[in-house]
Parts: structure tokens; C-alpha cells; sequence
């Protein structure tokens, strides 16, 4: 089975008047089919109110379906008793760090996760050391969180579920209060934990730039997956991104329109370094 595996998964809000009376029901997630494999990064791309971030947040058991099924590793997320199993491999990093941030001192705030789980004192230790180390915050491990940047404090609530030792990462929206700096240095710091220690990431974002490398892309509308397939499958639909009011990365965007000018160079280049290459091969050629 899948690491993530949902089927028909729909999420209803309810929304009453003062007098308990159902007033709207809003359907925010619909009939979402999803795969997702271990140690894969996984892309969820979509417009404000796609429904993005209300699926992300049943990855982690922070809401339940109103229909159909979800598995987390193995686990029935409808199980009330399989929650905590479940928010122990799957591990949520929100869009504004402040509201992860309980602790006044960086260590002490990575450490706030493995004991609310019950790691054992000496182990807490060797965690928060590792997982400071593979963010690049050891030297900041006696600081107050309170005097970082956007993009070291995102690090260091990255740290805090690192040492909890999920097999999963989601980021909703991580990266959305952060500057271009900011944004390099969390996305590059969650490239390494999926490459060298096989972490699962799910990363819902908005800016088209962070997925070109992902292994797979979601594109969500309205509730629903209205795409996917791989960055370059997706980003070569430029229309129906416009559609449905996303745009493509600045480079791609670019060899888009060199191919169409009549440029004998691929639309679906994702990269600078693609790009260059292409160009380079077609001056050769003349």
C-alpha cells in the first residue's frame, strides 16, 4: 500500500447561523484520489480556496473526512486511536513559524515535540543535536527564536518535527511570509532531508519556482485534482494552468515563448540550466 492513499476523500464545512441552523455547507475537498509513495516529494499546487491546505491538514489528522478513506502508513486516519501513530510519521509545518513557536530558547523549542511523545531525556538530546545540524542551526541553538529571520525560524520548526523523526513532512504554505532568501534556504534544507534521509515531503505552495524538481505534481480546483503528472507534464499545459489561474515558472514561461517565436527549443524547459543548454545545442547546430 501507498504511504498516502486516499480514496473519494471529501471534506464538507458546515456553516450555521446563531440558531444552531445549518446555514452553508461548502464543499472544499471532492472525491480526491491520491497516491503517494514513501520518500517521494509530492507538489500540491493551487489558486487561493483550491482546497489545498484543507487536504494537507487531513494528512496530519488535524481534520477528518466527511467521506470517503484516507490511510497514513498503514493507518485508517477515521481511527480516533491511530491520531497520534499517525502525527508521529506525519509531521505539519504551518505558513507562519510564530505559531509553532513555544519555547524561548531554539533548543528547547525543537525538543518541545519529542517530549510531548515521550522519547526518553538522552535520546531528546541526540535529536535535537542531529536535527539542528541538518537545518544548518547549531550555532543558533542558545538563541531566542523571537530574534531570528522568517527563514531561520521556518528552519527551526522544520528541526522541530525533524526530531520527532517523521517519515513524512508536509509544508502548507511554509514559505508564503518568506522572502526569495528566505524561501532558498527551507526548500533547500527540505530537498536534503528527501534525498539523503529518504523523508517523505508533501509541500503545498502557490509559487510555481519550488516544484520544477518535484517527483510529482497535484494541481488543485475548486476541490478537486484538475491535474497531475510530472513538473514538466504540468508546466507543458501552460493553458489550462492559465485557466485555472495559475501561472508557470518565469523560465519555462520564457522557452514557451521562444518555441512558438520558432525557436527550435523545447516549451517544457524548467530550468536556467535547461534553458542555456537548449540555446547552446541550437547556436552549435547553426
Amino acid at each position: 500500500m501507498s504511504f498516502i492513499r486516499a480514496r473519494k476523500l471529501n471534506h464538507e464545512f458546515v456553516r450555521r447561523d446563531e440558531n444552531g441552523e445549518v446555514k452553508e455547507v461548502v464543499k472544499a475537498v471532492i472525491d480526491v484520489d491520491l497516491d503517494v509513495e514513501e520518500g517521494q516529494f509530492i507538489a500540491i499546487l493551487g489558486h487561493n480556496g483550491s482546497g489545498k491546505s484543507t487536504l494537507a491538514k487531513h494528512l496530519n489528522v488535524l481534520l477528518n473526512p466527511t467521506g470517503g478513506s484516507l490511510w497514513i502508513d498503514g493507518m485508517d486516519a477515521s481511527v480516533e486511536e491511530n491520531t497520534l501513530a499517525i502525527r508521529k510519521e506525519a509531521g505539519m509545518v504551518f505558513q507562519n513559524p510564530d505559531n509553532q513557536m513555544v519555547a524561548s530558547v531554539v533548543e528547547e523549542e525543537v525538543a518541545f515535540g519529542p517530549e510531548n511523545i515521550g522519547v526518553p531525556t538522552e535520546e531528546i538530546r541526540e535529536r535535537v543535536k542531529n536535527s539542528l545540524e541538518a537545518v544548518g542551526m547549531t550555532e543558533y541553538r542558545d538563541h531566542s527564536p523571537n530574534r531570528l529571520s522568517g527563514g531561520q525560524k521556518q528552519r527551526v520548526a522544520i528541526a522541530g518535527i525533524v526530531a520527532m523523526e517523521p517519515k513524512c513532512i508536509i509544508l502548507d504554505e511554509s514559505t508564503a511570509m518568506l522572502d526569495p532568501h528566505g524561501r532558498r534556504e527551507v526548500l533547500s534544507t527540505v530537498w536534503d532531508l528527501n534525498k539523503k534521509k529518504g523523508v517523505t515531503v508533501i509541500l503545498i505552495t502557490h509559487y510555481m519556482e519550488e516544484v520544477v524538481q518535484a517527483d510529482r505534481v497535484f494541481v488543485m480546483n475548486d476541490g478537486e485534482i484538475a491535474m497531475k503528472g510530472t513538473p514538466k507534464e504540468i508546466f507543458g499545459q501552460m493553458k489550462q494552468l492559465r485557466e485555472l489561474g495559475l501561472s508557470v515558472p518565469q523560465i519555462t514561461k520564457l522557452a514557451y515563448e521562444l518555441h512558438h517565436a520558432g525557436l527550435p527549443i523545447p516549451g517544457d524547459i524548467l530550468t536556467r540550466e535547461e534553458l542555456v543548454e537548449a540555446i547552446c545545442q541550437w547556436k552549435c547546430s547553426m
